[in-house]
This record gives C-alpha cells, sequence and structure tokens, in this order.
C-alpha cells in the first residue's frame, strides 16, 4: 500500500471517528435534555433565559388534582393531606402543588428521536398519539396538554409553563462536553486502530 493510501485511509478513519463521537455525544446531550425536562414536572420553575417563571396553578386546578376522576366528588387521600396540610384547595407555590403532575402522563411522554443523529439532529418531546387517562370522561393528547403548557393557551387560559426549552438553555454548557467527549473516546479508540 502507498504512503498516499495510507494517508487518505487515515484521514478517512479520522472523519469516521469524530462524527461517531459527535453522533454518541449528540445521543448523551439528548438524554441529558430530556431527563432535565422531565425532573421540572411536579415543581414550580424558576426564569431561565427568557423564560418566564411558572404562575402558580388556579386553586380550581389544585383542587381537580385532589379529587376523585370517578366523577364522585370524592376527595383522594393525598387531597385531604393537602387540605390538613394548607386548609383550602389554593396554591401553596411549593411542590406540593405538583404543577403539571396529575397522571405521569406527561412526563412518561417525553421521549428522545436520534433518527436523524447523522446530520446532526435529535429531538425532544411528547410523543404525537399517546394519550391521557379519561378525565371527566374526556380522553386528551399528551402532546396537546404538553404544549398548552410549555408555550402557553390563552383559549384554555393556561400560562407557559416551559420545560423543555429551558432545559436545553440549563445544558447548554453541558451539551458541549458530551459532544467534545464523544469524539475524545472515538479519537482515543481511532489511536488505537479501532477503525
Amino acid at each position: 500500500m502507498s504512503d498516499f493510501n495510507r494517508l487518505v485511509g487515515s484521514v478517512l478513519g479520522i472523519e469516521n471517528a469524530i462524527k461517531e463521537g459527535a453522533e454518541n455525544g449528540l445521543k448523551q446531550a439528548g438524554a441529558r435534555v430530556m431527563g432535565a425536562a422531565k425532573q421540572k414536572l411536579g415543581t414550580y420553575q424558576p426564569s431561565i433565559g427568557e423564560y418566564p417563571a411558572w404562575k402558580v396553578l388556579s386553586p380550581q386546578s389544585i383542587k381537580a388534582k385532589f379529587m376523585s376522576n370517578s366523577g364522585s366528588g370524592k376527595i383522594k387521600k393525598s387531597g385531604k393531606e393537602y387540605l390538613k396540610r394548607y386548609g383550602a384547595f389554593r396554591a401553596s407555590g411549593s411542590a406540593d402543588d405538583s404543577p403539571l403532575v396529575d397522571t405521569g402522563a406527561l412526563r412518561q411522554a417525553i421521549t428522545m428521536d436520534t433518527a436523524e443523529v447523522s446530520d446532526g439532529k435529535v429531538y425532544i418531546g411528547v410523543a404525537k398519539g399517546k394519550t391521557n387517562k379519561k378525565r371527566k370522561g374526556k380522553t386528551s393528547d399528551v402532546a396537546t396538554y404538553g404544549a398548552a403548557h410549555e408555550y402557553g393557551s390563552a383559549r384554555r387560559n393556561i400560562p407557559p409553563r416551559p420545560y423543555l426549552r429551558p432545559a436545553v438553555v440549563e445544558n447548554k454548557e453541558q451539551i458541549a462536553e458530551d459532544i467534545k467527549n464523544g469524539i475524545a473516546e472515538m479519537m482515543a479508540s481511532f489511536g488505537q486502530g479501532r477503525f
């Protein structure tokens, strides 16, 4: 094999190592952001960058969280504890309000799609088509519910409570580190003759 062919092979190997490393790092970064978004649910969030702090839930939303889904008008055990602690179904401003957590369906529906990772893209969001449990005779699409809270919905009187976009902003530096580390790991493998 000529020196030129070895050089071309080395350059291609380096290119492949960098590409695979960047893809691995991007997947790691995506998992980090997805986890951060899921952790935001259930606790009021402060403002992050351009994204507003979460407004406290309305008394009606608090009450709905703690009422039986059967339509019987009965208060759940957790609702009785809430009433004992706060005296009424009014927002406490604490994690006891469990903002954006009723059934856990939103947290479960946040997923990551890596189908386009070779193009430098990872999508984190709420999978369309998943449905929330029936509540008061209605079935809701979790993606619609998630979007209404991420961006707000004037029609439904829901203020924005972003959880996806702030997860990216908060992890910006770590995302770059994940990609850099992924590349470094693959380059180390290249140095050991893997490619």
